[in-house]
């Protein structure tokens, strides 16, 4: 009985120690990664130039609107009510008619962003995933959300940046 639980630790152990180290686990810095992509900077700058062009219009309904306002107060004393409330009226649809445009232009730009991001995501992903089964990585955490790694703890995101052709 002695020599059968013997031979039964002799094989069950370094099978587990063998099991243990090939568990590894990695860390990446994603935003390293996402940040030096080719695509996250494409996206940037049409992200950058949509926002200019939402910016502008913007500004063009505010300076429609402060040249109305001032000729409002310049002639109000000479106007008579109708005209005067008609006006009034004018000014706050502009007004309206800016704060729509802004929160417009707030869903456009978010929508934009989600549209555009996706594929830059579902890329990293799958890069991630190649050099996790490659490597025979157990899991691949993201550094953003560590508290703690040992200096033996593997960097994965030189091995995501070659996987996507990254320098």
């Amino acid at each position: 009985m002695f020599k059968k639980i013997v031979l039964f630790a002799l094989v069950v152990f370094p099978v587990i120690a063998f099991a243990q180290e090939n568990q590894k686990i990695a860390y990446v810095n994603s935003m390293e990664v996402l940040t030096t992509m080719p695509e996250y900077k494409q996206m940037q700058d049409s992200l950058n130039k949509s926002q200019t062009e939402f910016q502008a219009e913007l500004k063009n309904m505010s300076d429609e609107y402060t040249k109305k306002l001032s000729d409002y107060v310049n002639q109000q004393d000479s106007l008579n009510e109708s005209i005067k409330a008609r006006r009034q009226q004018e000014l706050q649809d502009l007004q309206q008619r800016a704060e729509t445009f802004q929160q417009y232009a707030a869903q456009q730009q978010d929508a934009m962003q989600q549209r555009l991001s996706t594929p830059i995501y579902d890329k990293f992903q799958k890069a991630t995933n190649e050099v996790g089964k490659e490597n025979n990585f157990l899991y691949i955490i993201d550094s953003q959300v560590l508290r703690y790694s040992s200096s033996g703890a593997t960097d994965a995101t030189p091995l995501i940046k070659r996987k996507l052709g990254i320098q």
